[in-house]
């Protein structure tokens, strides 16, 4: 797990373009994000538990959910659903609905609506800071499984 000095290392050492926003009263998903940014800019990340384990799946904070039978025939495998947040906790050290978007070194699954964005806001795995990224960023960090439409 990394706290917000070690996120922001992170993304320098990796050549990334960003922004850091301080929000004093948190932000607790891109629901909240939304108020502040571009709702169509901002990424949820959701944790789903899966037959080959955990995964993130980062979304666009319009699109309530992925169905669960959609994403067993995108994987070719066994979804349960989202993941218990002591699972992801326990796995991740971050706390569920704060994952960072980037850094937390589960697979991925990203949505393709958010690729056509400049910019993207996600989580950081601070509760008081939002980075703005390229959705390519995120690609390129990030153990892609697949798209999602």
């Amino acid at each position: 797990m990394m706290d917000i000095k070690q996120f922001e290392r992170y993304l320098q050492e990796n050549k990334v373009v960003f922004e850091l926003e301080e929000h004093e009263n948190g932000i607790a998903g891109a629901k909240d994000a939304a108020l502040y940014f571009d709702p169509e800019e901002c990424a949820a990340v959701y944790v789903i538990d899966t037959e080959r384990g955990l995964a993130a799946m980062i979304i666009g904070s319009k699109r309530e959910d992925m169905d669960i039978a959609t994403l067993d025939k995108l994987l070719g495998y066994k979804v349960m659903g989202r993941a218990d947040p002591r699972i992801v906790k326990q796995a991740t050290g971050y706390e569920a609905g704060f994952l960072p978007i980037v850094g937390h070194k589960l697979p991925i699954l990203f949505d393709k609506g958010l690729t056509v964005c400049d910019y993207i806001y996600g989580c950081t795995g601070d509760k008081s800071h939002i980075v703005k990224i390229k959705p390519e960023d995120v690609i390129r960090l990030s153990n892609m499984l697949m798209f999602v439409e």
